[in-house]
């Protein structure tokens, strides 16, 4: 029992360092879309990490499986180096009652995968969108970068040689927004004042106005207010709603009253109970793989290679079921068979004191 708390306790550390290192590697891969997205749209800082937060679950039920493999993985393999798996063999301790703790282990992570994908990734991947939605839709109308041409409507255009919050230098405004006369505004300095409509105040500057004929008019001014005008031509987009905003009850419920879609329906509903099978299946034949064959340390760089790619295969094998599925729904119950099949094979094998080559191999016959 002491032991087993023990093996528990390692693999508990190293699951959550790996699911952690793996999130780190999915956050710094999606984050370049979400920074591009908050520059893009003159979103605060803030924003950037909402998003990071509601995105979290959707990266847990990547993460997770593959974090408790790799966690149970190293201690086992550490267990392994150690000789101490060999001294629990010679106690007299079966596969399974060594291989407990790390069935414990995948069987926790199998519960927080369900809690996420069943109740928390709805709502909060429901709210990554909206507020996707919102950051895109109401961005602010003054939206400046130094030394670039910035249309803030369709009759205003401005540039500016460089700002600093709301202060701005070298101002160039176009403005056509009097039918008979285009106005060009030239200014030194400059600052901003955001209230219901956003007024440019210019300091020390050139009014241009120019009228049909081509005729120009230049007055000079030491203070000079404009009013900027609201982006009538802005368009707020209608936002799609995504798979992964409906429980597992809803996407069923789309599913009967929607034909053309009901195997993609399908598959995502019942991938909410298949995806909590992944870390459970996933020991399973770690287990077998570490503990199955005689110790030595050129054989634990193959057990390593052989588990990483047994699991790869079978993660692939769930993709490729699950697309199937989209197509054809008579290949829905395979969702639950293969994973359920893989368990059930996996816990005889591990009753039985067999190694491994043994699964592929027939009694030889002597001649």
């Amino acid at each position: 029992m002491i032991l087993t708390g023990y093996i528990f306790r390692q693999s508990i550390k190293n699951v959550i360092v790996s699911t952690l290192v793996l999130i780190s590697v999915i956050w710094l891969s999606q984050s370049f879309k979400s920074i591009k997205l908050i520059i893009n749209n003159g979103a605060n800082l803030s924003d950037f990490f909402l998003l990071s937060m509601y995105s979290f679950p959707s990266w847990l039920l990547i993460a997770l499986p593959f974090g408790t493999f790799a966690g149970c993985m190293i201690s086992y393999l550490k267990l392994q180096n150690d000789k101490e798996i060999i001294v629990m063999k010679s106690s007299g301790l079966d596969y399974i009652q060594i291989s407990k703790p790390a069935i414990f282990v995948s069987l926790i992570s199998a519960f927080i995968l369900f809690i996420v994908s069943h109740i928390i990734l709805p709502q909060s991947y429901k709210n990554f969108k909206i507020l996707q939605n919102e950051i895109r839709n109401s961005s602010s109308d003054l939206i400046l970068k130094d030394n670039t041409f910035i249309e803030l409507n369709k009759n205003q255009t401005i540039f500016v040689g460089s700002s600093s919050n709301n202060n701005l230098s070298q101002i160039f405004i176009q403005d056509k927004t009097d039918p008979l006369n285009i106005n060009e505004y030239y200014a030194k300095d400059g600052f901003l004042t955001m209230n219901e409509t956003p007024i440019l105040i210019l300091i020390n500057g050139t009014k241009i106005v120019t009228n049909k004929q081509g005729r120009s008019t230049i007055l000079k001014f030491d203070k000079y207010n404009i009013e900027i005008e609201s982006n009538n031509s802005k368009k707020t987009t209608n936002r799609v709603v995504e798979y992964n905003e409906y429980n597992f009850f809803q996407l069923l419920e789309f599913a009967k009253q929607n034909n053309d879609k009901k195997g993609k329906l399908l598959a995502e509903a019942n991938y909410r109970n298949t995806v909590t099978l992944s870390p459970i299946v996933f020991i399973l034949l770690l287990m077998i793989t570490i503990l199955k064959d005689s110790f030595s340390r050129k054989n634990n760089i193959y057990k390593t290679i052989m588990s990483i790619s047994l699991i790869l295969i079978i993660q692939t094998l769930l993709i490729v079921i699950k697309n199937a599925v989209h197509d054809n729904v008579t290949f829905l119950p395979l969702m639950y068979l293969f994973p359920l099949s893989l368990i059930i094979i996996s816990i005889i094998l591990l009753q039985k004191n067999k190694k491994i080559s043994d699964i592929f191999l027939k009694h030889k016959t002597v001649i």
